[in-house]
């Protein structure tokens, strides 16, 4: 007992003590407030719930491998990603051989003038879905020509299109930013049947943080059930960005409540590039639930737009749509007498 009290003499002594014990107790305050904002966030490890069906492929296969080293290098060409990426099918198609699929995935990535950023996503993406096991097929939408962006639009418009492919119907759609790299494949690529997924909570660029709640952006997961609950993305937003914003108050507005993986696992890497004109949409000030009714995925059969391609390359189904500004007009025709009848 007297070389423990020499002992416990001996830290109380200690000058680094101080030192360590503030040390101890800011990693325990981090790790209270992290836990407490994830809850908030509603952030979790979705569950297996399909455990007993032991032909159904796992939620979390042996052949998933935690965080990876992403290959970003700038001077890659199609064919070192070909050679890389392998079992896929023409048009970007694969389904698991081993066990029966969970889900059939459409992987909906919007694009325009980004090549270097689909290559090292499609690198990298399509062995993190393999390793999966996921059914899936990846389109990628692309806006025709060199007027405004309208992000929302062509998102809805390859929606339409993956909803129409009988074999395999769809039941999974996740809109995918062209600039956004997993790094944890244990970020399942699943839709929830719980409500709508943000898969991208944490990217490197915002110090693997989630800003705030009303986040969706990125990686979003849905049913086509909440999709078409949601009535979809606006056709309103020309420009870069806020459609996703808009998509949150949607899903809320339909009952939902968003989930996401925790930081450790929604992990992003995101490829920098030039920030684009920003959006701007007209109706903004107009109550929103009047404006989400009359404006989306229901509203994509009274646009003036054109799908002037669709081509399957070697690891994506391309789309390529044709419109004008001038290609909402019904919907702003209707919204200018909404505003008037005010």
């Amino acid at each position: 007992s007297m070389i423990t009290s020499r002992k416990i003499l001996r830290l109380k002594n200690n000058e680094h003590l101080p030192v360590i014990t503030l040390a101890i107790t800011i990693v325990v305050v981090i790790h209270l407030c992290n836990t407490h904002d994830e809850r908030t966030a509603n952030q979790y490890i979705m569950q297996d719930n399909e455990k007993q069906n032991p032909k159904l492929c796992p939620l979390y296969p042996s052949t998933l491998q935690g965080n990876q080293l992403i290959d970003m290098s700038p001077d890659m060409e199609w064919k070192d990603v070909e050679k890389h990426v392998k079992y896929v099918q023409k048009g970007g198609l694969y389904a698991p051989s081993d066990c029966t699929p969970r889900q059939h995935l459409a992987i909906i990535i919007p694009f325009r003038n980004r090549e270097l950023q689909l290559k090292i996503l499609l690198r990298h993406l399509h062995p993190v879905l393999q390793r999966q096991k996921r059914s899936y097929q990846v389109f990628v939408v692309e806006q025709f020509g060199n007027g405004t962006f309208n992000k929302g639009l062509i998102m809805n418009v390859a929606f339409g299109y993956a909803s129409k492919i009988s074999t395999p119907v769809f039941n999974c759609f996740i809109f995918h930013d062209v600039d956004l790299i997993p790094e944890n494949d244990f970020n399942v690529y699943e839709c929830d049947s719980h409500g709508p997924r943000h898969l991208a909570p944490a990217v490197d660029e915002l110090r693997y943080f989630l800003m705030y709640n009303d986040l969706i952006g990125g990686v979003l997961a849905v049913t086509k059930d909440q999709f078409n609950r949601a009535n979809g993305w606006s056709n309103l937003y020309w420009g870069w960005g806020f459609e996703d914003d808009d998509m949150n108050h949607r899903l809320r507005h339909a009952g939902y409540r968003i989930s996401r993986p925790p930081n450790s696992i929604g992990r992003y890497k995101m490829i920098r590039h030039q920030k684009q004109v920003p959006s701007f949409s007209r109706y903004e000030t107009l109550s929103k639930w009047l404006r989400y009714s009359y404006d989306g995925i229901r509203q994509l059969n009274t646009l003036d737009y054109s799908i002037v391609s669709t081509e399957t390359r070697s690891l994506y189904t391309h789309i390529l749509v044709n419109f004008t500004r001038s290609a909402t007009k019904t919907i702003d025709h209707l919204l200018e007498e909404t505003l008037r009848a005010k």
